[in-house]
């Protein structure tokens, strides 16, 4: 059982969940508990933890290796498929040499061996100390970032001739899901630039400050539907001068499998999507895609019959 999600000033709890089996979760528990910033919440399965990571917004996972169901790897897998901007500290008497580190990719883990005298002690300050680091690392990229940004590049954004239609485009989805805004966003190395932005005067933002950072790096639809209760998003300044509530994202996809952008549509309340909504948002974001082919593969053709 977790402890209360606020504190006494009614501030978001940094909410830590910690995995072991179940005849040394509590003392693990207790070790975070201990720390006056960080509230704890158990799982002794990795069934268990992925459920939390799953409908739980956690700022970081402690985990051991040896579970009931599998590994802590598995955890730290699972932390990585749904939220890899949240750091893991695999605590156990498993020796660095023999795990798989190379798995960990763009996850953020550290590692403290439980056996050392004063383990459980030191826990709570290696937790604080590596969420602070993650939170200073500004934003993860895709592993195939240069390949990414190449694609991107090659489609000349300035000489093709949409602004019209994606205008259309987020007229079109903000009235469809009745959302106060919507947007058509290209994810460039440092910023995201909005080609079309219905119900907001959004031109850009860095990639620290967006959440579609963060959405890019998910296959599906990602769907955040109180960024206050989310520990990703909810000291992030820019999206509360926004007013930004909630938020549904969906990849632009280019033809080569290379993530260029995102359709979104954002509230200024909490908003709920089901399996249909997202899958017409998913929709949405592929006839954005391919208006920006139809318009570079014009574009090219003019180009080439000029030189004829």
């Amino acid at each position: 059982m977790s402890k209360a999600t606020t504190d006494d000033a009614g501030a978001l709890s940094r909410t830590v969940l910690c995995v072991d089996k179940s005849d040394r979760i509590d003392a693990v528990s207790e070790a975070i508990d201990d720390e006056e910033t960080l509230t704890a919440v158990e799982a002794t399965s990795v069934e268990a933890a992925t459920e939390v990571i799953a409908e739980e917004p956690v700022i970081c996972v402690i985990t051991a290796y040896d579970l009931v169901d599998g590994s802590g790897m598995d955890v730290i897998n699972t932390v990585r498929e749904h939220a890899p901007q949240v750091p893991s500290v695999l605590f156990t008497d498993l020796p660095p040499n023999e795990i798989d580190t190379a798995s960990f990719e763009e996850t953020i883990v550290e590692y403290l061996n439980r056996d050392l005298p004063d383990a459980h002690d030191r826990l709570g300050f290696v937790t604080n100390d590596i969420i602070e680091h993650s939170a200073q690392v500004g934003f993860l990229r895709p592993d195939d970032e240069e390949k990414r940004l190449a694609t991107l590049s090659e489609y000349d954004i300035e000489e093709l001739p949409i602004e019209e239609s994606f205008e259309r485009l987020t007229d079109l989805i903000a009235s469809h899901f009745d959302v106060g805004v919507a947007f058509v966003g290209l994810i460039e190395e440092d910023e995201e630039n909005f080609l079309a932005c219905h119900g907001g005067d959004f031109d850009s933002l860095t990639r620290e400050d967006t959440i579609c950072t963060h959405s890019m790096l998910q296959d599906d639809v990602m769907v955040v539907e109180n960024i206050a209760t989310d520990s990703r998003f909810s000291k992030n300044e820019q999206l509360e001068n926004l007013g930004i509530v909630s938020y549904a994202g969906a990849n632009m996809t280019a033809p080569d499998g290379q993530v260029i952008g995102q359709v979104c549509a954002i509230d200024f309340e909490e908003r709920h999507y089901d399996a249909e909504e997202r899958a017409e948002l998913q929709d949405f974001a592929e006839m954005a895609m391919e208006i920006l082919d139809l318009r570079q593969s014009l574009r090219s053709a003019r180009n080439k019959g000029a030189k004829q």
